[in-house]
């Protein structure tokens, strides 16, 4: 004890500042270090919680993404599907169209030569009924009043016989 009185340590003081010591570390464990530790723990938990969520959350955000260039690549391919079936749809209704105008073109033409046909037959019709007549003058002519009606006929229609030879 010499020792601690040469220090000026009195053993009594120092045993008062042990167990103030111990008590002060008691208080403070209880009241101060413990709810440091929880509130330090919470924190942890949530910046673990919020990690997991980031990851989390990145992971979504990764699987949007690729939802959505999967949905644009579909979207540009039923694009390029519908262009696709307008032009084939376009091309078959031009064809349809030069099909029905090369069918009325065709029908015109018929129709016309039909006409034309019609109309030849009845110039040839009026020409033979003139030709009879020039014929029947012809030969009434040539042959001086002596023929009769039903001669002149004959003769007019055996003209009109070798005319249409």
């Amino acid at each position: 004890m010499e020792i601690l009185d040469q220090f000026g340590v009195k053993p009594i003081l120092l045993l008062a500042q042990i167990v103030n010591f111990i008590i002060l570390l008691l208080v403070l464990k209880k009241f101060l270090y413990k709810p440091i530790l929880k509130i330090l723990e919470e924190r942890k938990d949530k910046i673990a919680e919020g990690l997991a969520n980031a990851e989390e959350i990145e992971k979504k955000l990764a699987q949007i993404t690729e939802d959505r260039d999967k949905k644009l690549e579909q979207a540009a391919k039923e694009t390029k599907k519908i262009i696709e079936e307008a032009i084939a749809s376009a091309n078959q209704i031009v064809a349809e169209s030069h099909e029905k105008a090369l069918e009325q073109t065709q029908k015109m033409i018929a129709k016309s030569e039909e006409q034309m046909g019609l109309e030849r037959e009845k110039l040839h019709q009026e020409i033979r009924g003139e030709l009879a007549e020039l014929v029947a003058l012809g030969l009434q002519k040539t042959a001086s009043k002596t023929l009769t009606a039903k001669e002149k006929e004959e003769l007019s229609k055996d003209a009109l016989k070798e005319f249409e030879k």
